[in-house]
């Protein structure tokens, strides 16, 4: 390695970007076969955000080493974050079935299967099968003992293990139970894999009562710790996002172990409950989960943005047309919901459509495969428009003024993004799907008051979508009345929330005392009870 590609890989690590590509980029210029140094070039563009650049550079890498597991994984990434989760399935497929220790491969495939609109349920489940008996650890390596006491009244140590303890929307769920659980009755451990640190990461330290960072900390040694530190319930949040930390569980570092949160099953024997409700869950679907199911009345909750502007007019009574949007990840605009809005868009020729995610748009990539699929059903460039990153969240709230109507995709739904447009006035159309991932906004829908906006089927979602967009006069006393339904809804009570979980959490405790030996020994741990 040359010493101005380890000077650029320290630059790198610190977070000095563009020094970093500029050192990578003189680098390459000198030796255009220098894996390091393309390798390097790619990563720091992509930490910049430039899409764009950052594909051509793992291209170029791809170019010099056309086996490296890293270069591949990294263009699937590219491949899936532009929307294309087929093409980005296949990639990873491949990866996982190539260099089968390489974990992200698994969970990336999993995800593009949760993405698409061509996986089958059979297929999912097996795929969730193959993810979770991915690290199975030595028996010898597993706790299998309970130091704590089966007192089914005492105060509960509970621990939650998330990478999102900061301005995410799962830290804005988590956040009421940090602050709502009663400290009489419950103990709060962080166990936090996160790279960012923000003012909501300070106030969920403030918040707890024990704060262990795992970064960096592999999964035995991380459930050491938790062991050590005598957790009874322990909470994996969002365990197929993000940087989350599910396998901590396959070494039963506590007597009870929940998924909260996730998009589907762990698969884990290990994890004894996942949270859900009936309409995510339904007792009957055909989705299948290793877990004991805990419905409750509702499995997340919305802060209130204090960002929120007022509710502006439906920009229809200006425009004299009718907008739709969503604000959803391109992976979720399948060509089948492109073809389903097209459908929308052409039995009313004057509507428009508005997209945006982030930065996504600003990459040109993203935006010529967007324009091009609705091109593909004879959609006018003129009607589509794609909008660019917003610079504060206030800014992000107040585009929603900019439509009509949302529409939400499938069979990867929005969550957040459901929440955000009703309480700026929006209303939203649902397609009520067959998985768990496909369902956050029905029942976000229902709970509001808003079941005119649930479709059951491809057909019903258009008709719907048509009808709405045809009563003008609907849409104005909706824009006023939706926040407060919203507020008003179980989707923003914050003590109920609070409550429930703490009935669930002494519940699932008191089932769990009353299989153990009530002489305060030590104890097994007996799974699934």
């Amino acid at each position: 390695m040359s010493r101005a590609v380890t000077r650029a890989e320290a630059l790198l690590g610190a977070g000095e970007l563009e020094a970093a590509e500029a050192l990578f980029r003189d680098a390459v210029a000198q030796d255009p076969e220098d894996l390091l140094a393309a390798k390097g070039l790619a990563q720091a563009l992509d930490r910049m955000r430039r899409f764009d650049e950052a594909f051509d550079a793992w291209e170029t890498t791809l170019r010099i080493a056309p086996d490296d597991v890293i270069c591949q994984y990294a263009l699937g990434d590219a491949w899936q974050r532009r929307g294309d989760v087929e093409r980005s399935r296949k990639i990873f497929e491949r990866i996982r079935d190539a260099h089968p220790n390489f974990y992200p491969a698994y969970a990336m495939t999993l995800l593009s299967m949760l993405y698409s609109d061509k996986a089958s349920a059979v297929e999912i489940k097996s795929e969730q099968q193959r993810w979770g008996r991915f690290h199975t650890p030595s028996p010898e390596s597993v706790f299998d003992c309970y130091k704590g006491s089966a007192e089914p009244e005492r105060r509960i140590r509970i621990g939650f293990v998330s990478s999102d303890l900061h301005a995410h929307s799962i830290g804005f769920n988590l956040l009421p139970l940090y602050v709502g659980l009663d400290r009489a009755q419950f103990s709060v451990h962080s166990y936090t894999q996160s790279r960012l640190e923000d003012s909501l990461t300070a106030k969920f330290r403030d918040l707890s009562d024990g704060w262990r960072d795992i970064l960096g900390v592999n999964d035995h040694d991380a459930a050491r710790v938790i062991h050590d530190d005598g957790i009874d319930i322990l909470v994996f949040v969002a365990g197929h996002f993000d940087e989350n930390r599910p396998f901590i569980a396959r070494y039963r570092p506590a007597p009870i172990q929940i998924s909260h949160h996730d998009l589907c099953t762990s698969a884990m024997p290990e994890m004894d409950y996942l949270i859900g409700d009936a309409i995510g869950t339904p007792r009957h679907g055909i989705e299948y989960h290793s877990e004991r199911v805990l419905r409750m009345p509702s499995f997340t909750i919305h802060p209130i943005p204090a960002e929120a502007p007022p509710p502006a007019s439906p920009p229809m009574v200006e425009s004299g047309f009718v907008t739709f949007g969503s604000f959803n990840a391109p992976q979720k605009i399948t060509p089948g919901v492109v073809r389903v809005w097209a459908k929308i868009l052409q039995a009313i020729p004057d509507a428009r459509l508005i997209l945006k995610y982030f930065d996504a748009y600003d990459e040109s990539a993203t935006r010529r495969r967007m324009r091009d699929l609705f091109d593909d059903h004879g959609i006018e460039r003129g009607r589509v428009d794609l909008l660019p990153a917003s610079s504060t969240r206030a800014v992000h709230l107040n585009a929603y003024s900019r439509m009509d109507i949302a529409l939400d995709p499938f069979p990867f739904c929005g969550a957040t993004t459901t929440f955000e447009a009703l309480i700026m006035g929006v209303p939203v159309i649902a397609l009520t799907g067959e998985r768990y991932a496909g369902r956050s906004s029905t029942a976000t829908l229902m709970a509001t008051g808003l079941s005119v906006c649930v479709a059951e089927n491809e057909a019903d979602y258009i008709a719907r979508a048509v009808e709405l967009a045809r009563a003008p006069e609907r849409l104005q006393p909706l824009r006023q009345a939706l926040p407060n339904m919203v507020r008003n809804s179980r989707v923003c009570n914050m003590g109920r929330y609070v409550r429930n979980f703490q009935r669930l959490y002494r519940a699932v405790w008191r089932r769990w005392c009353v299989h153990q030996p009530g002489d305060g020994s030590e104890i097994s741990h007996q799974t699934g009870v």
